[in-house]
This record gives structure tokens, C-alpha cells and sequence, in this order.
């Protein structure tokens, strides 16, 4: 009897630990077709076809966390069941990054004709790989308009455990003949008030206040009365890139592109208030 005991508690003790997920991600239909992901230190989405008539962009949202507990079904059902809006930092951290019609936080961003160009909402999603320390996911993109040519975009996203940021795979098809830069982007909010480039490895890194979004800046003030959430800091890194600069209001890591290769670049962000 106590040898079936003994083997019973290693059993669930095994089972327990396997089910401390550090890394998670899904499809949330409930949320208009957003796209989710987290590890422990932030967490992200992408907009998708159901949110289309809102102007979406194929940028990356933000959202922040206080520690490595995984947020995002938490986040989601405290918005969209208890009517607790993610914008107000409860305790586990908040969505107060603005993304509207640009890149976000390290989507991508093509270059043509001297200027940027930013596509819309996913029309399909897959995921590749699940596991509780690595989530690998594809989203494609039937209509990237780049200077007046309509493209397709893939893009691959590998989130893991213990790392700061995601690696990101795109592949840009269709017909265009004219010269192309691409890789990862961060848009620069109104209030920003750091940036830094090192273009001998193709990074940029940008920081602001959490609450530089006037709307989730009232909504917490209204909630806690927080004038203060800490700070952002949101870092792109394109191996090889040729610009590392503002463009468009965009803090960019690109370099020339062929349509068909694949290019790799990586993003991710911290935030000063998280802790282990």
C-alpha cells in the first residue's frame, strides 16, 4: 500500500510540473479573431480578420505583466465576462500600449518608394508547436499593400521560454519589380522620450512611459488614482539590417529584400515594473 501511494504522489507531482506552462498562445475568437501569445516576461497579440472594419493593422500589441504568471486568459475574461477592462492594471499588469494602424511593438515593416507601409489583419492562423516552454505559430496575410501592388505575407512566430524576445520568420510573395526594404518596426508614440540604435548588429530599442496613452492614463488614474505605471522598453533586432533609423514616425531595422527569401528578425519587450 504504500509503495501504490508513493508511486501515485510521484505521478501527480510529475504531472504537476508538467503542466507549469512558462510559454502559452491561442486563436481567441471571442476577442474579434485576435491572435494571443505570452512567455514570462510580456505578452502579445495580432489583430485578425473579424476586426477588420476597425482599420487593424499587422502590427504587435503589448501588454505588460507584473511577474511570470501567464495572463492572457485572465486578461481576456476579466475584459470580456466580468467587464473589467484591460487597460487598468488590477494587480497582474495592464494593456496601455496603442497600436492603432502601424507596426506596434516589432511588427513588420516594408519599405518602397521611400516610404513605410503597413499591412492589415491575418486571414488564417496555424499553430505549429505547443509545448509548456516553446509556442510556434503562422499567420498569413492574403493583401499587403506595398506601393499600389497587393502581396501576400507569411509570418512565423517563436516564442520561448527564458527569452526576452520572439523570433519572427516572414516571407513576402507577389509581383513587384522595384526595390524593397523590410524587417521589424516599433512606432514611436507622441511622448517618446528615449530611442538608441546599434546598427553594427541591426538593433533599435525604444523607451517610453506606460501610461503615455492618454486614454489608459484616465482609466487607471479613474481606477487607483495611478498617475504612474512604470516604464516600456520594446527592442527589435534585424541581423544584417542596412537602416537602423526613424522612417514615417517608425523606429526601424531593415535591409534589402527579395520577394520569396525569408527574413528573420526578432522583438520583444520588458517593463519596470515585473518582477520574479
Amino acid at each position: 500500500m504504500f509503495f501504490y501511494v508513493l508511486a501515485l504522489w510521484s505521478l501527480t507531482a510529475c504531472q504537476q510540473v508538467e503542466q507549469q506552462a512558462k510559454v502559452f498562445g491561442r486563436y481567441v475568437p471571442e476577442r474579434k479573431d485576435d491572435f494571443a501569445w505570452e512567455n514570462e516576461y510580456a505578452a502579445f497579440r495580432m489583430y485578425g480578420p473579424a476586426l477588420a472594419p476597425e482599420n487593424p493593422s499587422n502590427g504587435v500589441d503589448l501588454w505588460l505583466k507584473t511577474s511570470p504568471e501567464l495572463v492572457v486568459d485572465s486578461f481576456y475574461y476579466r475584459e470580456h465576462v466580468l467587464g473589467l477592462p484591460y487597460h487598468i492594471n488590477y494587480g497582474k499588469g495592464l494593456d496601455c500600449y496603442k497600436v492603432a494602424h502601424t507596426c506596434g511593438a516589432g511588427g513588420l515593416v516594408v519599405i518602397a518608394d521611400d516610404q513605410t507601409w503597413i499591412g492589415g489583419p491575418y486571414d488564417r492562423w496555424e499553430i505549429l508547436e505547443q509545448t509548456p516552454d516553446k509556442f510556434v505559430f503562422k499567420l498569413e496575410y492574403d493583401s499587403l499593400l506595398v506601393a499600389g501592388h497587393v502581396l501576400q505575407e507569411s509570418i512565423t512566430i517563436t516564442a520561448e521560454a527564458g527569452q526576452l524576445q520572439n523570433k519572427a520568420e516572414v516571407v513576402i510573395f507577389g509581383d513587384y519589380e522595384g526595390e524593397l526594404l523590410a524587417g521589424g518596426g516599433i512606432y514611436l508614440h507622441d511622448t517618446v522620450d528615449y530611442h538608441m540604435t546599434i546598427p553594427e548588429v541591426g538593433y533599435v530599442f525604444y523607451e517610453e512611459d506606460a501610461l503615455s496613452d492618454k486614454t489608459a492614463a484616465r482609466m487607471n488614474y479613474e481606477y487607483n488614482g495611478s498617475t504612474s505605471q512604470g516604464r516600456i522598453q520594446i527592442s527589435v533586432k534585424t541581423p544584417g539590417a542596412t537602416l537602423t533609423d526613424i522612417v514615417d514616425g517608425n523606429l526601424v531595422a531593415v535591409k534589402p529584400y527579395a520577394l520569396g527569401d525569408t527574413l528573420t528578425y526578432f522583438f520583444g519587450a520588458t517593463w519596470s515594473e515585473w518582477s520574479n
